[in-house]
């Protein structure tokens, strides 16, 4: 710290004059003639006090109109300072000061005389002005204002915010954000730092007025289903009423549950689950509470959807959805039950037949067939969209010149069109089949437009030699009206088209905005039967029967049985899309034979 004390008393500048002439056609006779001036600067040379320049000329100097003066800092001149005295100002602090002039005596001579001071206006310390500027309100930022005339740094200043004099923790900047914990308290702030002239300075504002709460924002209350997304209106769906408040909910909530406006008794909880005697009626929730700001608030959500049955088919059976956490008392499933769940980061394969493998783990079990991938991008083991475990397949297909990648660049072949994985083949031709599988359908990693349209599973046909290639015999398709079920069938023992001997399919029209951005559960059974009606296709999504369709042709006839795929395969005119597309997918499960059950191969955990 800088502790200088300066005498002041009655110190006059000691400067050194010199004079010169300033006409250059005098004689020399003349210029021996001139008597050459003297200058003396009077006053203290500090902060504040006025110096005073004087002149002495033996020839004489009654035309004061003729002096100029120009006072100089550290030799350069001080705009503006060109009388015959100065006021030491604070930029002067720690510089030297001088002073020209000039003239004409009364014999005629033209004289400039120049001093400069020998030593340095010495340093005075100003104190700093500390401020707080901003509206003491809870949200609202407070702003310290600092100002030292010995200049400062807000940069390297150290600040710390109070709350009625106790320390505001972790609050060390030049602002500070209003919590609710300093409602109603008056705030300070200290600044500590050393200023442009070294001086060490701590300083403390005065104090704001107490710091009112934030206002009031109208809690809004509304009705999701149990993973947060649009609730189904069914019986057996299980209703929960969500709170979005700006002034946030942290104590108790008290809840009522009301069918066509009447109270639902004993039912005070944040969930309700639709039962049989709902159907018909129209659900609405009211919360009551008082927010973490102290206001009380009583908020109301009515639906204007009808309940109605939870079968989605006539005669369906359904079943609840898999939990997304393993608990300690599983459900034992099937011990035939093959699985895939990505649980090691990766996958493996029993053959290679492209060029791109990304995500390949010699390592771990052998679960597909082989696989099909547009190229490197094609799949990452996802860790933050996982539906049970900790690994996700998350699979992408390319748009910009999907051609690029595989065989002839400027083909677009079967394998361009696919980020896919193929499982094991069935026994026979003529079997009973279950798969499962998890799909994530984001809706900003993958848009639909007009009729666009992509296939994300497939039961696929293994052509026998001298056959050509054909549609699968069960296709998964979603669009922006919904999902479908495509089938075909063809019992010729040696097929020569492409189509099959017939083909159809069964529309599941959704919403499908109800199905995007979270986990949807697809279990899949068939009976393939190429040469009879006497197939079937039966499909849950989350548990709700969607189709059951019986009595029906349906697969090939080959020698070795379908197998299916997982994953993308961007068909027909469908590639010419202007975005990429993406789907997470996890829990594959395939089973054969009579004596599978859903839960066998239903996605997620289940209970014992």
């Amino acid at each position: 710290m800088y502790k200088n004390i300066f005498t002041l008393s009655a110190l006059t500048l000691a400067l050194a004059a010199c004079g010169g002439s300033g006409d250059s056609d005098q004689t020399i006779k003349d210029k021996e003639n001139d008597q050459r001036g003297a200058l003396s600067i009077s006053g203290k040379a500090s902060y504040g006090e006025t110096l005073v320049v004087s002149i002495n000329d033996p020839d004489g100097l009654s035309n004061v109109n003729s002096i100029s003066y120009q006072w100089r800092r550290n030799a350069i001149s001080i705009p503006g300072a060109d009388s015959k005295s100065y006021l030491i100002q604070k930029a002067d602090l720690n510089a030297t000061l001088g002073v020209a002039v000039n003239y004409v005596d009364d014999k005629g001579f033209s004289s400039s005389l120049t001093a400069e001071q020998t030593t340095k206006v010495p340093l005075v310390n100003f104190g700093g002005v500390l401020n707080i500027e901003g509206i003491a309100k809870q949200g609202q930022t407070l702003e310290a204002i600092l100002a030292d005339d010995n200049g400062v740094k807000t940069s390297a200043t150290t600040f710390i915010w109070f709350a009625d004099g106790e320390a505001i923790l972790n609050q060390h900047s030049s602002a500070l954000t209003l919590k609710r914990a300093q409602v109603g308290t008056k705030i300070t702030v200290q600044a500590s730092y050393t200023d442009s002239h070294g001086y060490e300075e701590t300083l403390t504002s005065t104090g704001t007025a107490a710091v009112a709460k934030i206002d009031n924002y109208q809690g809004v209350i509304s009705i999701t289903d149990s993973n947060g997304g649009s609730p189904e209106m069914k019986v057996g769906a299980t209703l929960r009423a969500s709170i979005d408040d700006l002034n946030t909910v942290t104590g108790t909530v008290e809840y009522f549950w009301y069918l066509d406006g009447d109270l639902i008794s004993d039912q005070s909880q944040a969930s309700y689950t639709l039962i049989e005697a709902d159907k018909g009626k129209k659900v609405s929730v009211k919360a009551e509470y008082t927010d973490a700001d102290g206001y009380a608030e009583s908020v109301v959500f009515d639906s204007s959807d009808i309940i109605t049955s939870s079968s989605v088919i006539p005669n369906g059976q359904d079943f609840a959805v898999g939990a997304s956490l393993v608990g300690n008392d599983p459900i034992a499933r099937n011990s035939a039950v093959t699985y895939e769940t990505f649980a090691g980061g990766g996958w493996n394969s029993q053959s290679f037949l492209q060029t791109y493998h990304p995500g390949f783990d010699p390592s771990l079990p052998k679960f597909f067939l082989f696989t099909q991938f547009q190229g490197p991008h094609s799949f990452v083991a996802e860790t933050d969209i996982v539906r049970l475990g900790n690994y996700s397949a998350k699979l992408h297909w390319k748009h910009e010149n999907p051609e690029q990648w595989n065989g002839d660049p400027n083909k677009l072949d079967n394998t361009d069109r696919k980020a896919m994985f193929h499982g094991k083949t069935a026994s026979s031709n003529s079997t009973t089949l279950w798969y499962g599988f998890s799909t994530y359908f984001s809706s900003e990693e993958f848009t639909l437009t007009g009729e666009q349209s992509a296939l994300f599973f497939q039961l696929h046909g293994a052509k026998d030699k001298g056959e050509p290639s054909r549609i699968p015999p069960i296709a998964l398709t979603v669009s922006s009206e919904g999902f479908k079920v495509g089938y075909s069938w063809d019992a010729s023992a040696l097929s020569t088209s492409t189509q099959g001997e017939g083909q159809l399919h069964v529309d599941v029209p959704v919403t499908l905005s109800k199905y995007r951005n979270r986990w949807v559960d697809f279990v899949l059974q068939v009976k393939t039967n190429p040469f009879e009606q006497k197939g079937f296709i039966k499909l849950w999504i989350d548990g709700k029967q969607m189709v059951n369709h019986h009595n029906i042709q349906l697969g090939y006839n080959d020698k070795t049985g379908l197998y299916p795929s997982y994953g993308w395969y961007i068909y027909g005119d469908n590639w010419n899309r202007d975005s990429d597309a993406i789907i997470y997918m996890d829990e594959f499960r395939q089973a054969e034979g009579e004596n599978i059950n859903y839960y066998d191969i239903a996605p997620g955990y289940f209970a014992n």
